[in-house]
């Protein structure tokens, strides 16, 4: 039976296909936008101030609201509309390049064949952003309108283009005094993903070191001013006047010295003598009387009784 070797089952085909899983788990509907069929289908909520209109909408891949400004110098600016891109859709630019719906910009009030500056401002742009054009007149319906990038207050991004009556970026293609122009902002879906993916799956592991850097330089202090305050703490105290200790007496001779001995004996003497009594007691005899004469002559007869020898 001969082995077949798969070769989509190698290390690295394995490694791919876990980080592409991971990417569709963490963030199921952003990742089939981003590998598979966009469905989203931004609808623009056009509002008018004077000469300016503005667009509000909900790009691809952002989860806020950006404002887009629309203005025109030259001539005077009727309408701005939203429009799907599968309108426009062709084979030289990639769908995913554009995050926004395209607009239809309708102009009017120039002289035939005349000029007119489009004024596209939004902070959504960024310094790499172009406006493409789609006029499906021509033999390649998109191309780059060259558009100045100027950079504004606020990080805010304006797109100038010229644009002439008749000329390739006028839809209708007739010098009519009146242009309408199709396109929309464009920037790199690849540079956008890969900056997203490293920003989000990337970036946490550049915060935690920065967390760690700040946690380890806090540790550093902490430990030099607990090392100042441990060193202040062992600085010898001001030495004092040594104070001289009483001698104590040699007891290593075991012998008594006659002085010592004589000196003893004395002390005892005047001890005892104290004790004694200071007079001479005086105990007066009794005379003998009768009963006492009897008393002594019975204990005497009984004496005898007890130690009389001769009657043993």
């Amino acid at each position: 039976m001969r082995k077949i070797d798969f070769i989509f089952l190698s290390k690295d085909h394995m490694l791919w296909l876990f980080c592409l899983l991971l990417i569709l788990i963490l963030n199921p509907c952003r990742s089939w936008a981003t590998f598979g069929e966009d469905r989203e289908k931004p609808k623009p909520v056009f509002t008018r101030k004077d000469d300016k209109i503005t667009a509000k909408l909900l790009p691809r891949a952002k989860n806020t609201s950006v404002l887009i400004d629309f203005e025109v110098s030259g001539a005077k600016l009727i309408e701005v509309q939203g429009m799907d891109f599968e309108e426009a859709d062709r084979p030289e630019v990639n769908h995913k390049d554009f995050k926004s719906a395209l607009f239809m910009i309708e102009i009017e009030a120039l002289s035939p064949g005349g000029e007119a500056k489009v004024s596209i401002t939004s902070d959504f742009f960024i310094r790499s952003t172009q406006y493409w054009i789609f006029n499906q007149n021509l033999e390649t319906a998109w191309m780059d309108s060259k558009a100045q990038n100027l950079d504004r207050l606020d990080q805010v991004q304006e797109l100038v283009i010229k644009v002439k009556d008749g000329g390739p970026f006028d839809s209708d293609g007739t010098e009519n005094g009146r242009i309408i122009m199709l396109g929309g902002p464009k920037d790199s879906f690849w540079g956008y993903a890969l900056g997203t993916l490293f920003i989000r799956y990337f970036g946490i592991f550049i915060v935690l070191s920065i967390l760690m850097l700040g946690m380890i330089f806090s540790g550093k202090i902490f430990q030099y001013l607990e090392g100042k305050k441990a060193k202040a703490l062992s600085k010898p105290a001001p030495q004092s006047a040594p104070v001289e200790k009483a001698e104590k007496p040699d007891v290593s001779n075991k012998g008594i010295s006659p002085e010592m001995a004589t000196a003893i004996a004395v002390a005892l003497h005047l001890h005892f003598s104290g004790l004694r009594s200071s007079g001479p007691m005086h105990v007066s005899r009794l005379r003998p009387t009768a009963w006492t004469q009897q008393g002594r002559a019975q204990i005497m007869s009984e004496r005898l009784l007890m130690y009389n020898r001769d009657k043993r």
